[in-house]
């Protein structure tokens, strides 16, 4: 929704970055593949268990770490496994506890998770809360986790996008947006997701423009401490 209270469905996709270098040969493409490398019998524990701590002359001698039937295997697909603090198979997935840790570091709370729901495609559209800020001011308050982009879908979409991205590159500031019925509530784009801020910036030429939607899930405060006597 922009400022007008207008609101309209567009389109969002993440940013593409050029990467700085290619691996591998020119012209070839790098595949990665994953081989077996060791197995549970011939680890350092099985093996201090069966030959002793000292078994180095039994590495030089017989070769016992090295499973020459499975040692090399190629790895097609691996499945998740959940172990204990006693490296235990557990058979059924462990309970989550959430921890609210304070700002200080301490441990705060401990508690049951709530399964929170996805406010980014909702009934109420995220909004246009009118906070801006100067993009210089933004950048040393905010640490930026993911940037994504917003896209029109057809020609209206375009008008209503490009006039947000103009109005902002032309007051050199980012604008807050937020969802809920007043736009106060952090952006979470699946369900129990990441809450996050948005700050959303413009960029225009000529005909061409770039919405770009800045999330942040950590503010950086300065912290007044006393000298040490």
């Amino acid at each position: 929704m922009n400022k007008d209270n207008r609101d309209a469905q567009v389109a969002i996709t993440s940013l593409k970055y050029e990467k700085p270098y290619e691996m591998g040969l020119p012209n070839k493409q790098l595949k990665f593949k994953r081989y077996l490398s060791a197995t549970e019998g011939n680890l350092h524990k099985n093996l201090a268990s069966v030959h002793g701590d000292n078994y180095a002359s039994k590495l030089i001698e017989e070769d016992p770490e090295i499973d020459i039937e499975a040692i090399g295997k190629f790895i097609s697909s691996s499945d998740v496994v959940y172990l204990s603090n006693k490296s235990e198979i557990l058979y059924a997935p462990p309970k989550t506890v959430e921890v609210i840790i304070a700002p200080d570091g301490s441990e705060k709370e401990r508690r049951d998770p709530k399964n929170i729901p996805g406010n980014v495609d909702d009934e109420l559209p995220v909004r246009w809360t009118g906070k801006k800020m100067p993009k210089s001011e933004v950048a040393i308050r905010f640490a930026f986790k993911r940037t994504i982009q917003l896209k029109h879908v057809d020609g209206v979409t375009y008008d209503y996008l490009f006039e947000m991205a103009n109005e902002l590159q032309d007051e050199n500031v980012m604008v807050l947006v937020g969802a809920g019925p007043k736009g106060k509530e952090p952006l979470i784009f699946q369900a129990n997701g990441m809450p996050y801020r948005g700050f959303l910036e413009g960029r225009v030429h000529g005909k061409k423009y770039q919405l770009l939607l800045h999330l942040s899930n950590l503010e950086l405060k300065r912290l007044n401490l006393e000298p040490t006597k």
